[in-house]
């Protein structure tokens, strides 16, 4: 299938015909000097590995673990790369995304092969003494893959989370779920367990609210890794204790524990030590210490993130410690039109501005603009430039003030925001953070906005959470006071600094 190497043949350099022969075509065959290269080489040779129907034998299995260890550096770098370059366009986004992607998918293929042949062939088999790693790094695995569709605003399908479940559930039957283990041969990794591993997969799912930018689900994923011996499963419902759950049969993540039906299949825990652990975090930042010495990484930059956190711990917290929503969302269907881009929607803001601005005129004694007694003054009638240029009600709008609106169906509104279903955006331009213009129907004015939620419910289809910032925006244009000598003279002329006009949008007090 692929040109690149042939598998079907040792004699051509086989690279699973031994752990010699892969160190020998991971030193010689792949590329030096690019990464992208180098690691594509290596999904592809991992699809062919899975794709191949041989026994999975031992010697097989150490090939695999040893791929896997190798290949992690590259992975880490178009990992970091992604994660560094938040404004990369959406065709270098969608590359990068889709390699360290399917890295991740074919490993965990490699992996979980191996746990289900030995579920299916328990005394045929020599690797059972590698099952507490191999298992771990397919839950591991795993929770990379949702992590990496999160980056996305994806919802993690009902199989993949009972891949997960029952791997779990494999663990705990063959006694090992609370080993301490090291993922890779590597001795400055702390060790983990199944059951951490799956508490962490767990916990991030729970803030997988279409709220995150990637960086920030990247940076408490590894917070969950220092964090995860905080929590501990139990069997047995503690109505005092117990903030979460997960029902194993069922194909989605934790629950926040409210009405349950007590189940063999449910696993129970709680957050309080969690909780105890982050406010002793809070309290170390508040007097100076620095956020990478409490474990936290160098991404975490104060006060953004200390806010951050606090968030992150009322996500976790029990239900009565929540902050409770200020305003109801009321069910509705509405048109709405949006508008992105400073200068479209500024343009917007100032023509209402000036519809405004003439409805005040008509209802003074002087009935006429400046611009209006001009024209009357030249030419005896007010043209329709000028009623243009005011917003005259009844005449056109400036074909320059017209921009390409995008009209979605609103599904619910609140005092402070909008929510919609969408089918497509034109120009793929829709991300977390993006400022908005924003109009309902039958209210009449434009309002600022931003994008605060994002969750891709299909391939085609997505919900978009919308927060309205300035409710009655003004627009404004920011000239500068005075101009500012260069401080040297060119042919007996002395330049000056011209700063031009900047538009804004102005937001009165309510």
């Amino acid at each position: 299938m692929f040109g690149f190497i042939s598998l079907n043949n040792k004699k051509s350099g086989d690279p699973f015909s031994s752990l010699k022969a892969l160190t020998h075509w991971m030193e010689s065959d792949l590329p030096l000097g690019d990464v992208y290269a180098a690691h594509d080489k290596v999904v592809k040779c991992l699809y062919e590995f899975n794709e191949k129907k041989e026994p999975l034998s031992k010697e097989r299995l150490q090939i695999l673990m040893h791929l896997d260890t190798h290949a992690r550096d590259l992975q880490e770098m178009l990992s970091r790369q992604y994660l560094q370059n938040p404004r990369m366009s959406r065709e270098l986004e969608s590359r990068l995304w889709r390699a360290v992607h399917s890295y991740y998918w074919e490993v965990t293929r490699g992996y979980h092969a191996f746990v289900l042949d030995y579920i299916n062939h328990p005394s045929g088999t020599k690797v059972k003494a590698f099952l507490p790693q191999i298992t771990a790094r397919a839950m591991h695995y795993f929770a990379m893959i949702f992590k990496w569709q999160y980056f996305r605003y994806e919802k993690i399908n009902e199989k993949a989370w009972k891949r997960l479940h029952n791997l779990y559930r494999f663990a705990e039957y063959e006694e090992f779920e609370k080993e301490q283990l090291s993922l890779y041969d590597v001795e400055s990794l702390s060790k983990t367990s199944c059951a951490e591993i799956y508490l962490q997969a767990l916990m991030l799912d729970g803030l997988n609210t279409g709220s995150l930018f990637p960086k920030q689900i990247e940076m408490v994923s590894g917070w969950l890794a220092n964090w995860a011996d905080s929590m501990h499963f139990e069997k047995i419902y503690d109505p005092a204790w117990h903030v979460f759950f997960v029902d194993m049969a069922v194909g989605r993540g934790a629950r926040r524990v409210r009405k349950i039906q007590i189940n063999d299949m449910s696993r129970y825990w709680g957050t309080s030590e969690l909780l105890g652990r982050i406010a002793t975090i809070r309290d170390a930042l508040l007097i100076g210490e620095i956020p990478a010495r409490m474990g936290l990484s160098e991404a975490c930059r104060l006060p953004g993130c200390l806010e951050f956190l606090d968030d992150v711990a009322r996500q976790w917290a029990s239900s009565t410690q929540r902050v409770k929503r200020q305003f109801d969302r009321i069910k509705v269907i509405k048109m709405l039109e949006v508008l992105h881009g400073m200068h479209p929607i500024f343009d917007q803001v100032k023509d209402e501005n000036e519809v405004a601005l003439r409805n005040v005129h008509k209802s003074t004694a002087d009935p006429l603009s400046y611009d209006e007694m001009v024209d009357v003054h030249l030419y005896g009638f007010v043209t329709k430039r000028t009623q243009i240029k005011l917003g005259t009600p009844g005449t056109p709008i400036d074909p320059q003030h017209v921009a390409q609106h995008e009209r979605w169906t609103m599904e619910n509104e609140s005092e402070t925001g909008f929510g919609a279903t969408i089918d497509y955006v034109a120009d793929d331009w829709l991300r977390l953070g993006k400022l908005v213009g924003l109009k309902p129907e039958r209210t009449g004015h434009w309002r600022i906005g931003v994008v605060r939620r994002l969750t891709k419910i299909s391939d085609s289809q997505s919900y978009v959470g919308m927060e309205v910032l300035v409710p009655n925006p003004v627009a404004v244009i920011l000239r500068a006071k005075q101009r500012h000598p260069a401080g040297y003279v060119v042919g007996s002329i002395e330049p000056v600094d011209v700063l031009l006009p900047v538009v804004g949008i102005y937001a009165p007090k309510n």
